[in-house]
């Protein structure tokens, strides 16, 4: 009993088959992250630009998208080429899922990641009337390199991110400008505020003078 208690023989054996499915998941994490984390980040910007610039065209700037050759924002020459910009609320959305998809897929192509997989665009207007926000959402899914399923891990990933832009008009933010401006004025009147203000004025400017900001 003492002999076959100190024999060594087939310990290697035992330890590997208990390391060996350890390590496996440890190189499958590792290659699933090396190709999720860059995946998501690409998305991550397509996505952002892409909801960006349908937000701004959606908008009443008359500033727009060149999706196709550019990629970048421009302006009408023509001032007769300009939409209603309120037109946007009664359509269909085709616009906005091609234009969208478009965007994410030129600028996920400038990025250095992998484009392997299937690539799905959705974008959209939430809220049309009250509040307008662009919504786009960009899904890849790609294959594992490795066949790994055979200790339950998923061949195919799927990564998915949401991007979203509010639509800011001009004359919606000149009127809460304005908003602000009337609501200060009445808090000074109904709390004589003057001194106050007149005193955090006379502060600000000491402070300025002594970090040398008026010169």
């Amino acid at each position: 009993m003492t002999k076959l208690t100190k024999d060594t023989n087939g310990d290697a054996v035992v330890e590997a088959t208990i390391l060996f499915p350890i390590m496996i998941m440890i190189f499958a994490a590792l290659v699933l992250l090396a190709m999720y984390l860059p995946t998501r980040a690409a998305l991550q910007r397509a996505t952002q630009y892409a909801a960006t610039a349908i937000a701004t065209e959606k908008s009443d700037s008359w500033l727009f998208f060149d999706e196709k050759d550019a990629v970048d924002y421009y302006w009408k020459d023509k001032k007769e080429d300009l939409k209603n910009v309120y037109v946007a609320m009664f359509s269909n959305g085709a616009d906005i899922a091609a234009k969208g998809e478009d965007i994410v897929t030129k600028i996920e192509g400038r990025c250095l990641s992998s484009k392997a997989g299937v690539l799905s665009v959705d974008s959209h207007i939430v809220n049309r009337f009250i509040y307008k926000e662009a919504s786009v959402t960009a899904t890849r899914v790609f294959t594992m390199p490795v066949d790994l399923t055979f200790v339950k891990f998923p061949n195919e990933i799927a990564v998915t991110v949401t991007s979203t832009a509010v639509v800011q008009n001009a004359d919606e933010f000149v009127r809460n400008m304005d908003i602000a401006v009337d609501f200060v004025e009445y808090l000074i009147e109904k709390f004589k505020l003057t001194n106050i203000t007149d005193s955090i004025s006379t502060y600000g400017k000491q402070v300025a003078e002594f970090l040398g900001w008026n010169k």
